[in-house]
């Protein structure tokens, strides 16, 4: 490479725009589609399991929560709830797709998910 070349782009580039954005102080645009963070709606879940036996990664379990939840008018004792081992999660969305509640008790976000050096952080 010439260095005449060299200087040339320099100096067309010490005027230019930077060609990131200064994350986190700037958001950066999702797109449409984006499966990001786990999330889960205690509220609405019914303890059915489904999500833990789709999962392929098996980073869904099921863990005891006894309660009361009315389900279509009926009361019903819900048993066991999911907990998500966050850093297995793959996001592929199964969990979501087979839920079986309206509005659903688990799916994914637009959040980024992150990073962490905790294996066991799990959502509740």
């Amino acid at each position: 490479m010439k260095p005449a070349s060299v200087l040339r782009e320099m100096f067309h580039n010490l005027g230019a725009k930077p060609a990131t954005i200064l994350y986190p102080t700037e958001k950066v645009p999702v797109p449409e589609g984006f499966r990001g963070r786990i999330a889960i709606l205690d509220e609405k879940c019914i303890g059915c399991s489904k999500c833990a036996i789709v999962c392929p990664t098996q980073c869904i379990t099921m863990v005891p929560s006894e309660r009361p939840i009315e389900v279509k008018g009926k009361t019903i004792v819900r048993k066991k709830k999911p907990e998500v081992h966050l850093f297995a999660c793959i996001r592929c969305g199964l969990c979501e797709e087979y839920c079986p509640t309206d509005p659903k008790a688990i799916y994914l976000t637009t959040d980024f998910a992150g990073s962490g050096t905790d294996k066991d952080l799990v959502v509740r």
